[in-house]
């Protein structure tokens, strides 16, 4: 799944995407009350004046990456096609049905999911996801829960009020439809730790307390509770954390020490939480530690709030799975957040990467227009200006690319390396904890285990991944049997890089490998030096349908092609006619090598099987060339071969005409002895004899199918018509034409003529067979079930084959009779 760009309407506020799930006033309404004023208090002129800010503007909200308008329709948009990805492959499998419920839930979630982002202090930052949950119960939202209730939004009070009329909902589902808007909380992996989400009974009790308890109460408990943590894993590395994502950060000495985080100063850090709780607990204004605007929805709050988390009904328990589901989905969506070239602040100011440094340069601009470049470098902005893509694909896996690889000084590659590696790192954590499940939830599905880091290569340094993939794995050293290199795909088509994610991973024996090798070698490709081990990595298998283009002239060099079987025609640019292509022969190679754009446009007239190799693949590993040495002893060769395959055919096709009438004359040996002589062979009379007795027993069908085959091979007209004039002598050499050699010398002239064009417009005689009831259909069809089936004025008939000679297309029915089933001969153009 490519990151999707939330397209809107610059003359109104419709999110395409979106309108299908989220009325757009709902979406207004959020956006300016909350988003839009995150982007204004983001800009220059408003935190000039704000001493936090000036302290250190790279720790201050304003310069954290977008948490505004663009930021949240982002979101939005994005966990749309996460949850078509996911579905079957890191979550159950949900029918249609249940997965629209989940979209149109999923947009709601990432409308408020960061909606406390409004508060760019500390304590605002640190506590936004539990204010998000607890403005669901303020008049605030009042009117927009109204709107999705009687609108249906979602389907969800559709499906509430469904559950309360089977009398599996104790709540009131407006009620319901509350608590689970409320459950955008989960969006954050430190508030809402993925065992909580494996645990819907645990889940229960963290969202009572926090749409319950006063936030400045909360953030307390929660300071005193986060450094309580870290001081117990220091403590004891083996006792597992309560809240597993702290886990790998502790259990790194390294990283423990470069924090300066040692146990004497854990422990003075609780102490110093446990004294700023006390004070605060002992100020002049200190608040009710209930949030009181819950309280008036519910007549016993502890027995009824979110009751429906730990329902044992299994209607309620599929909701559970699916709210539960939809919130993963957010949070990859969260993580696979745009970045890159469209990566911006809140206040719109445009975050890049300096091919120079590698750091972030930051652009930020006064009200007046004045402009100010400030160089960063420190994580994450330098790594994140420089993805290009972040995505999971069909199978699961997360795939990255990054803009550049090429900077001014192994320094400076070396150090946007680790910047890419520590992005990665933080996406990859998110995403793949997203997706642990407890043993036996994961039957059939992907385990979270299992999802590979796909870095692609970058076009300006083909070493860059490699890099990045070192410092990824120094960060991390657990990722490295997860995580690889893979070809880029970034100036490639938008349709070749579709079909290429669309297609199926080749899981080829070495035997199926190198038979393939053995084809190619046969269409020209050098493959003498071709490892079938390395050169199918990353190759995949599609299919192209019937009318659909595979390249298309002008395209950038992306995939080198290799189509299994005809079908396919290659128009050429520059005015050259139009011509089929062959089965085998690699299309695109040209555009690849030269690195230039593509010079015909191809395109499917039936269905057609091909190999696709990215670019990178085919120049590292299938890219090898002849050298003029190599070529002038090879070209004689071939065509040595050729003339032998085609001298064996020819022998062949004569032996079988020689023998049609079960006699071999004399003057037919000595025929045919004159003609091996001509390609350097010295058989005796005896010897050829002998040679044209041990064939196979020669038959008419037998022998047309010979020459057909022969024909299929497009072997020149001069070579056919040498051949067709061959057999004709070959048949009048003893001057007696026996019937069966007057009837198949009728037939392969009209073969013959039909391939020279000898007669145009001549018409063949179509043998049909008409079965006389239901039994004789079954039995055509069962017995020979390549036959064409056609309807005809009186009902269908098969298309038995269409012949060159009347008195052959006679001979066919009558076998066919003899076996009981009604044929007839015409000599109308066969419509199959």
């Amino acid at each position: 799944m490519k990151h999707p760009t939330a397209e809107y309407r610059h003359d109104t506020n419709s999110v395409p995407q979106l309108d299908r799930y989220l009325a757009e006033k709902i979406r207004v309404q959020i956006e300016q009350n909350y988003y839009a004023k995150v982007s204004e208090q983001a800009e220059l002129d408003y935190v000039a004046r704000d001493d936090v800010f000036l302290a250190d503007p790279y720790k201050h909200v304003a310069l954290y990456s977008d948490h505004g308008v663009v930021h949240v329709r982002d979101v939005a948009a994005t966990i749309l096609p996460i949850l078509d990805t996911i579905n079957g492959v890191l979550i159950p499998a949900r029918d249609t049905l249940r997965l629209e419920f989940m979209k149109g839930y999923g947009a709601i979630l990432a409308y408020n999911h960061d909606i406390g982002m409004l508060d760019f202090s500390a304590f605002g930052r640190f506590m936004h996801p539990e204010f998000a949950a607890q403005e669901m119960f303020t008049p605030a939202f009042d009117e927009i829960v109204e709107t999705i209730w009687t609108e249906n939004w979602g389907n969800i009070s559709w499906r509430l009020v469904n559950l309360k009329d089977c009398g599996v909902l104790e709540q009131p589902p407006k009620l319901v439809l509350r608590e689970m808007m409320a459950m955008s909380v989960g969006h954050s992996k430190s508030k809402v730790p993925i065992d909580l989400l494996n645990h819907p009974a645990q889940l229960r009790k963290m969202m009572m307390e926090t749409v319950s308890t006063n936030l400045r109460h909360l953030y307390h408990d929660q300071q005193v509770k986060k450094v309580a943590q870290k001081l117990v894993r220091v403590l004891d590395p083996n006792q597992e954390p309560e809240q597993p994502e702290l886990a790998g950060s502790l259990r790194s000495p390294t990283l423990v020490q470069s924090l300066g985080v040692e146990k004497s100063e854990l422990t003075q850090a609780l102490k110093a939480a446990q004294a700023e709780r006390d004070g605060f607990l002992k100020g002049d204004d200190v608040p009710p530690r209930t949030f009181t605007g819950v309280m008036s929805y519910y007549t016993n709050f502890e027995q009824e709030a979110f009751l429906w988390l730990a329902s044992d009904h299994e209607p309620v328990r599929d909701l559970v799975s699916d709210v539960t589901d939809t919130i993963r989905a957010l949070r990859v969506a969260d993580a696979l957040r745009q970045r890159g070239t469209v990566l911006k602040t809140s206040a719109g100011y445009q975050i890049l990467v300096d091919q120079n440094t590698g750091h972030a340069v930051f652009a930020l601009e006064k009200g007046s227009g004045e402009m100010f470049l400030v160089e960063v470098g420190l994580p994450p902005a330098p790594g994140e200006a420089n993805i290009d893509s972040s995505e999971l694909t069909l199978e699961g896996d997360l795939r990255l690319s990054f803009h550049r690889g090429s900077f001014a000084s192994p320094e400076a590659t070396r150090q946007s390396a680790g910047f890419a590696a520590y992005i990665i790192d933080d996406i990859q954590r998110d995403i793949v904890d997203t997706f642990r499940r407890l043993a036996g939830q994961d039957d059939g599905l992907k385990s979270n285990q299992d999802i590979q880091i796909l870095i692609e290569e970058t076009d300006d340094n083909l070493d860059f991944a490699g890099i990045v993939l070192e410092e990824l794995i120094a960060l991390k050293p657990d990722l490295a049997s997860r995580s690889r290199i893979v070809p880029s795909l970034k100036y490639i088509a938008p349709d070749e890089r579709d079909r290429y994610l669309q297609a199926e991973r080749l899981d080829w024996s070495l035997d199926r490998r190198k038979r393939v090798l053995v084809r190619l070698a046969q269409s020209g490709h050098k493959t003498i030096n071709l490892d079938p081990d390395l050169a199918f990595t990353d190759v995949r298998l599609t299919t192209l349908k019937k009318d659909q283009t595979l390249i298309t002239a002008g395209a950038p060099p992306g995939f080198v092609y290799v189509p299994m079987g005809e079908g396919l025609l290659m128009t050429p640019l520059g005015g050259y006619q139009a011509h089929a292509v062959k089965p085998w022969i690699p299309l695109g190679n040209t555009r690849v090598i030269r690195g230039d754009v593509q010079e015909a446009t191809i395109t499917a007239q039936k269905p057609v099987k091909l190999l696709m190799i990215p670019k990178e693949i085919y120049l590292r590993y299938w890219h090898d060339t002849y050298t003029i040495e190599e070529f002038s002893v090879l070209l004689p060769q071939l065509y040595l071969e050729e003339e032998m395959r085609a001298f064996e055919q020819t022998l062949e096709i004569l032996r079988q005409v020689a023998m049609i009438d079960q006699v071999l004359d004399d003057a037919e040996v000595e025929f045919i002895q004159k003609f091996t002589h001509a390609y350097g062979f010295d058989y005796s009379v005896d010897e050829m004899r002998e040679r044209l007795l041990q064939g196979k027993k020669t038959d008419f069908v037998t022998l047309r199918q010979s020459v057909l085959d022969y024909l299929a091979l497009e072997p020149a007209h001069l070579q056919a018509a040498r051949l067709k004039d061959l057999l004709n002598v070959l048949v009048k050499i003893d001057e007696t034409i026996s019937d069966e050699e007057a009837l198949i010398l009728a037939e392969l002239n009209g073969l013959f003529a039909g391939y020279l064009d000898e007669e145009a417009g001549i018409i063949p005689f179509t043998v049909w067979l008409v079965p006389q009831n239901e039994e004789q259909d079954q039995a055509l069809a069962s017995l020979m079930p390549a036959l064409p089936k056609q309807e005809t004025s009186g009902g269908f008939a098969y298309l038995a084959g269409t012949y060159y000679s009347k008195d052959y297309a006679e001979m066919i029915s009558e076998r066919y009779r003899s076996l009981h089933f009604f044929a007839t001969i015409d000599q109308e153009e066969a419509g199959i």
